[in-house]
Formats: C-alpha cells, sequence, structure tokens
C-alpha cells in the first residue's frame, strides 16, 4: 500500500525580492481552491497546525489560472506576498522558474509518513483525484453517461451539461477527443482541431462553463444541470450531502495537486515546518479524503480506509486503469497556446 498513491500519479501523469510588510513570524499564507475544499483544509491542517506551532495559516482562495498571474506580478514587482500555493504536475514544468527547490531531508516525517515519491523537486505531492463525469442519477432512472461518448449523447441522455473554465482548458479538450474515438492513453499530443469540432458539437448543450467547484456542485443542486465534468470530489460531497449523483471514474481525468513554495518567500523555515507537519497525523487525512473522497500523500491514511471506500478512491489500480493519461510535459510547453485558443473559442 506504501507506493499506492504515487503508482497512481506516475501511471497517469507523464512528467518528462523583498516580502510585503506582515507578520511574518506568526503567519503562512497557502494558496488553495476556495470553498468546502478550503473549509476541510482549515478543519484539518491549518487550524491544528498552529494550535500546536502558533503560526497561523491565512488561506487565499484563487484559480490555477489566476495563482500563476498573480505570482507572475508579484515576481515582477519583487514582492513575494505567499509562501506555499498549489500546483499541478505541469506547473512543476512550466512555473519552475517561480518555485523553489524543495529539500526533501528537511521533512522529517517524509520516510515514515509519506507514500514513495511524494517530495520531488518542485512540489510535495498533497492530494490525488479526478475530473469525471458527475451526473443526476434520478434523471436517468435505466443508467446515466459512463464515458464521453455518452456524455456527447444528448439525444440518449437529454439536458443540459456543465464544463469547466476553471484554467485547465485541456480538461474538456481531452473529454472531446475522447468521445471522438480516441484512446484515454493517446491523447498527446492534443489534436486540438479535432477537439474544437467536437467540442462544437456539444455546444450547445453547455448550459454554462463553471469557473470554482462551489458553482459546479451548486449547477446540480439546482437543476440547472444534469451532469457536469468536475471535479471527483466536488461530486462526492454532493452525494454524502444526499443528492442522488453517480461519479464515473471511466475516463477521467486525473486530478493530482502539490504543495509548492514560492522562490523569494521569507518564511523558509515555517514552511518546512507546515510541510512537514501535513506528513503526519493519517486520522486527520482519513478524515480529509473522506470528506472529499481525494487521497493525500499520507501512505499510513491509506492503510486506515476500508475496501468500501478505497473502492471511490482515485488510486485504485482499478480506477487508475480507467483513467486518461495526461502528459504534462506537454501541457507545460503549450498551454500557453491552448489557453489562448481556448480563451478566443469560447468567446465567439
Amino acid at each position: 500500500m506504501r507506493s499506492l498513491t504515487f503508482l497512481s500519479v506516475s501511471l497517469v501523469v507523464a512528467l518528462a525580492g523583498a516580502a510585503p510588510a506582515r507578520a511574518q513570524d506568526k503567519e503562512l499564507v497557502v494558496v488553495a481552491t476556495g470553498g468546502a475544499f478550503e473549509q476541510s483544509l482549515r478543519k484539518h491542517f491549518y487550524e491544528p497546525f498552529a494550535e500546536q506551532t502558533g503560526v497561523r495559516i491565512r488561506p487565499v482562495a484563487a484559480s490555477n489560472a489566476e495563482t500563476w498571474t498573480k505570482v507572475k506580478a508579484m515576481r515582477e514587482a519583487n514582492a513575494i506576498g505567499w509562501d506555499i500555493v498549489t500546483a499541478w504536475p505541469e506547473d512543476l514544468v512550466a512555473q519552475a522558474d517561480s518555485l523553489a527547490k524543495l529539500d526533501c531531508s528537511r521533512l522529517s516525517n517524509l520516510a515514515s509518513q509519506a507514500v514513495d515519491g511524494a517530495c520531488t523537486e518542485r512540489g510535495l505531492l498533497r492530494t490525488i483525484g479526478g475530473v469525471s463525469i458527475v451526473y443526476d442519477a434520478n434523471r436517468f432512472p435505466q443508467g446515466g453517461p459512463q464515458n464521453w461518448a455518452d456524455f456527447w449523447d444528448v439525444k440518449r441522455f437529454p439536458g443540459p451539461r456543465a464544463m469547466p473554465n476553471a484554467g485547465a482548458p485541456w480538461w474538456p479538450l481531452m473529454a472531446a477527443l475522447m468521445a471522438d474515438g480516441v484512446p484515454r492513453d493517446k491523447l498527446f499530443p492534443l489534436d486540438l482541431d479535432r477537439a474544437f469540432r467536437k467540442l462544437d458539437e456539444l455546444r450547445p448543450s453547455i448550459a454554462v462553463w463553471w469557473r470554482t467547484g462551489d458553482q459546479s456542485m451548486q449547477l446540480l443542486r439546482s437543476g440547472e444541470v444534469v451532469m457536469s465534468m468536475m471535479w471527483s470530489g466536488s461530486g462526492f460531497v454532493l452525494k454524502d450531502q444526499g443528492m442522488p449523483v453517480s461519479v464515473v471514474w471511466n475516463e477521467a481525468v486525473p486530478n493530482v495537486a502539490y504543495w509548492s513554495v514560492l522562490k523569494g518567500g521569507a518564511n523558509e523555515e515555517k514552511v518546512y515546518a507546515f510541510l512537514n507537519y501535513y506528513l503526519t497525523r493519517p486520522e486527520a487525512h482519513v478524515a480529509f479524503a473522506n470528506a472529499f473522497k481525494y487521497d493525500t500523500s499520507n501512505r499510513n491514511a491509506l492503510e486506515l480506509l476500508s475496501a468500501e471506500e478505497r473502492a471511490v478512491r482515485g488510486s485504485t489500480p482499478e480506477n487508475v486503469a480507467k483513467m486518461a493519461v495526461i502528459d504534462a510535459a506537454w501541457v507545460a510547453v503549450n498551454r500557453a497556446a491552448v489557453i489562448e485558443r481556448w480563451n478566443r473559442w469560447l468567446s465567439k
């Protein structure tokens, strides 16, 4: 079980100034997506860390695109006001100049607590989930969509859809290619012309391009859409809240996130203290994981899960085998051009 989580990452991800004045001795600024996800991080990690160390975590909510836009501005102003950010695998390559190199030897809990390979040169593995099809089961009593071809089939599965516009347009582009028959492990390099043609077909049925996890959940709660491409964790939150939704792992896009440290920050010792603390307390990781069905880098937490709980996690061999394969190095090189074309397409 020790290397199960990182095994999933290796299978689905191909990785080829002065700080502004603030209470630096008592505060770390940590950037992640907001809403329920941030609240769970606060409950299980930020607040206990503050109680133990006296160092308060000040959370900042930002999408991936917002994060790197702000980081660029801070670097240009030589004023690094954040300490730890959320990074995706492609960010570890594309944003390497903004990220400090991690000294994994300073994480004393790494060997005893973390899955193999959790600490990389530019990030500490944080969470593993997926970007999945989530649908309202009440709207499809005979069974809902089980792959992206089904998601595109508005005759068999009628009703408005939602898809993400959350800074990673390669997610819906990958879905479009799978809907058009491209095997999940042969998506890269992305055939953008083909992907956008396929998106053109579905566009009249896309009611909303969501930007946040909370927005994606509210669209299903309200009935504004009958299905969505959304974070698996958000889907499971809806399920736990009693909504009759189904989360489909088949052809899900891996959603792997890291804690990364910004270069030029003034809180190095406290940053390492937090990262080291994050690796501990498997029970807290279980509680966090049960809220979102994301795995974390704590291998001991994985061993505390029941077979039923593991079945809905993105790191199980059964679910890994169903997921799409991302070439993060390709995304890192091409992301700016892809985002530019995506924005032009959306604005038509």
